[in-house]
């Protein structure tokens, strides 16, 4: 066995097949392990499988999400071609599955935890074509179970014509009919496989298209419908499960799921059901009861409230004791000092003008809904000073909340709680004076749309552990906790929001946590635009990160950030900080104006950046500090006052066809015990030199034709000596 393959020092074999081998390897530069998967040129397997190979490294390495494998590096070293990935430890899906000892509800967690995987790869054009649970591997990230996957050997990425039409290449059985047509794949051929994976799941490891000859195999996938389950498992699964299924497996592409993350929204809300009952049935997932229909906002029995003559009741809470399920209860324009319990799918709509039906309490929630399908409408519900509690509390089922004011003196506006509560609020306003504006815990979700946030003492949302937030077109504002707090395990998506004048924050990330945002402003906050704690993770797309007090994203200790299409400007801080084995990626991103570095890299933590820009900066372009890793492909640095790239001791960094120019200092910084690399790169125009190296630094190392027309500077104990530019 070698004792290293590229500057990774093999450890141990992990496993042989016919094309290569795959090693326990450990990166000297990190001190990390890593999988080191191997193929020998001039192998049986040709320069097919070469170019497959390096096709993989080339899909793999361009995605950077939690749900697939992290690609390190590509490389050949003596014959052979390498890819160095994370080092996972865990079993994957396809034992599992047969296993049937992991609870249904954890087998489709894991499911669609690799469709978001898959869908990210599709939004990227690369099409996987090898799905199965064989290649979607199984580990635990603390107590949570976390699917990646893995093996794009076989990928298609952008128009490659690698093989010929008509050829097939994958697992017969996940193949969809398109492809067995013509041997081409799209993105819906990657969901017909994972419409495959799921009715495995459903029938613990049974598959919808059987044969005793590959030939029989393609023909059921071409000709028959999916295989009906045995009758004794058929009997215990939501049917909304085997719908998902069908769907997925339709013969037709357009017939579908439009995206994997379509998928994956319809595996979760299909499988929804309490936890306690899911968890005491393995591999095996018990019918659930209808969920009653919520009532109708214009039609069924209506009760009038409102004092005066004009009402059949002079109290809500009389009418709803007289209210069954379906009722309107429409109230007139008043105040109403009550504490309520709602435990009917009931409407209660106010009447006239915003604001002038108010419903206040100074003794508990002004409203608590504890029916499925209960209904708010034009209320203005104020918690006064008193008891400490929220002024609405929903807790249970899908209430619908739309056009009402909620506020309350000391505890949250509205909170939620209980796993399957799962509420809408729309066109509302939520007011607190106290520490969270929204409180959302125990597996609840919910949904805002068009709402408006404030939390004057803190937080304007806090999810808390394995609770989703959901917001569309939302604006959380001043106040002097952060706007949105994830606790471990929690998930947010905001889509066209904005978070600003928070004084502690914009979005908090803990472990394990995840944010999705797109085109979001996070502004103004006297601290950190997105801060990703030990191994949260946030995904940002055509966002805006201005004006933060210490940086517009910052992350550690393990921390997983991606920004696509970002413009971080104005932070008095730095644009992005990363430490502790963070990594975040930046791709046709604009770093512009920000106080100190426009990107910091240290203790461990390494950046990826592509097509970005960093300019007009107070400081520094981009800082490699100690320990910190970097590689900056086709980007420009310019304009800012400090040097555009600095590598400190125990840092290193790569450029490959990039452009440093026109700073007021000098173009590249290079310290003693710290490396930096040029490929095709341009240095020129800056103030004070191209490269000034610290008296012990090592020389640059010089690829591929860059043009450093500026002055080479070296400092020594007798002062700088300049050296002709560098060709």
């Amino acid at each position: 066995m070698r004792d290293k393959i590229g500057r990774f020092e093999i450890l141990s074999l992990l496993g042989e097949g016919a094309m290569g081998k795959v090693y326990l390897a450990r990166d000297p530069a990190l001190g990390r392990e890593v999988a080191i998967k191997t193929i020998r040129l001039g192998s049986a397997f040709g320069p097919e499988a070469t170019a497959r190979f390096e096709r993989e490294a080339r899909a793999a390495g361009s995605l950077n999400h939690p749900n697939v494998v992290t690609v390190f590096e590509f490389g050949e070293d003596a014959g052979t071609y390498y890819l160095a990935m994370e080092r996972l430890e865990g079993e994957d899906l396809d034992a599992l599955i047969r296993a049937r000892q992991l609870p249904m509800a954890d087998l489709l967690e894991l499911l669609a935890q690799a469709c978001e995987g898959l869908a990210y790869a599709h939004e990227r054009g690369i099409v996987h074509r090898d799905i199965k649970p064989a290649n979607i591997l199984v580990g635990r990230s603390g107590k949570r179970l976390v699917a990646k996957l893995m093996d794009f050997g076989l990928a298609v990425v952008g128009h490659s014509d690698l093989t010929q039409e008509g050829n097939w290449m994958g697992t017969v059985n996940y193949m969809a009919p398109e492809y067995l047509d013509s041997g081409k794949a799209g993105p819906a051929s990657d969901i017909f496989a994972m419409g495959v994976i799921l009715y495995e799941i459903l029938s613990g490891g049974l598959r919808p298209f059987t044969g005793e000859t590959a030939t029989a195999v393609l023909t059921a996938i071409l000709r028959q419908p999916p295989a009906p389950l045995p009758a004794d498992l058929a009997q215990g699964f939501q049917p909304e499960l085997l719908e998902v299924a069908h769907r997925a497996l339709a013969k037709q592409p357009g017939e579908r799921y439009p995206s994997a993350y379509a998928l994956a929204d319809a595996i979760r809300q299909a499988g929804a059901a309490p936890a306690a009952v899911l968890a005491a049935i393995p591999g095996r997932l018990p019918a659930a009861p209808p969920a009653p229909a919520g009532p109708a906002l214009d039609s069924g029995p209506v009760l009038v409230v409102g004092k005066g003559g004009k009402g059949q009741c002079m109290s809500v809470r009389v009418a709803l004791r007289q209210a069954g399920p379906g009722t309107r209860i429409l109230v007139l324009p008043g105040i109403y000092r009550e504490s309520l319990v709602v435990d009917k799918a009931v409407a209660i709509i106010g009447q006239g003008e915003p604001g002038e039906v108010v419903i206040e309490s100074a003794k508990g929630p002004c409203l608590s809904l504890q029916a499925a399908g209960a209904r708010l409408g034009n209320l203005l519900l104020q918690a006064l000073p008193g008891e400490p509690g929220p002024a609405l509390e929903i807790l249970q089922g899908g209430a619908l909340v739309e056009n009402c004011e909620i506020s309350a003196a000391q505890g949250p506006a509205v909170a939620i709680a209980g796993a399957g509560v799962e509420p809408l609020l729309r066109d509302c306003t939520l007011r607190s004076a106290g520490l969270v504006g929204v409180q959302v815990r125990d597996l609840a979700k919910v949904r805002l749309e068009d709402c408006l946030v404030e939390a004057e003492a803190g937080t304007g949302l806090r999810g808390g552990p394995g609770t989703g937030l959901e917001l569309l077109r939302c604006r959380v504002q001043n106040g002097r906790g952060v706007g949105l707090a994830l606790e471990p395990g929690a998930r947010l998506t905001m889509a066209d929001c904005q978070v600003s004048g928070q004084e502690a924050g914009g979005v908090e990330v803990e472990a394990d946590a995840r944010a999705e945002l797109k085109r979001c402003r996070i502004l103004d906050s006297g601290s950190v635009g997105v801060l990703l704690l030990e191994h949260g993770q946030a995904v940002l797309e055509d966002c805006d990160l201005s004006g933060h007090a210490a940086a517009g994203l910052h992350g550690v200790g393990g921390a997983m950030a991606q920004l696509q299409g970002c413009r971080v400007s104005g932070n008095p801080g730095y644009g992005a900080a990363i430490a502790g084995e963070a990594l975040l990626t930046l791709d046709q991103c604009e770093l512009k104006g920000n106080g100190e570095a426009a990107v910091l890299v240290r203790q461990g933590a390494t950046v990826r950046m592509k097509g970005c820009q960093l300019f007009d900066g107070h400081g520094f372009g981009v800082v490699c500090a100690r320990h910190g890793r970097g590689v900056l492909e086709d980007c420009g640095i310019h304009g800012n006052g400090g040097t555009g790239a600095k590598v400190e001791p125990g840092g290193s960094l790569l450029l490959v066809r990039c452009d440093l120019r026109d700073g007021r200092d000098t173009g590249i910084l290079l310290f003693e015990d710290a490396e930096i690399t040029l490929e095709e790169c341009v240095v020129h125009r800056n103030a004070r030199g191209g490269i000034l190296l610290a008296k012990d630094a090592s020389d640059p190392v010089l690829r591929g034709g860059n043009r450093i027309e500026d002055s080479l500077v070296r400092a020594t104990e007798a002062g700088a000596v300049r050296v002709a530019p560098v060709k």
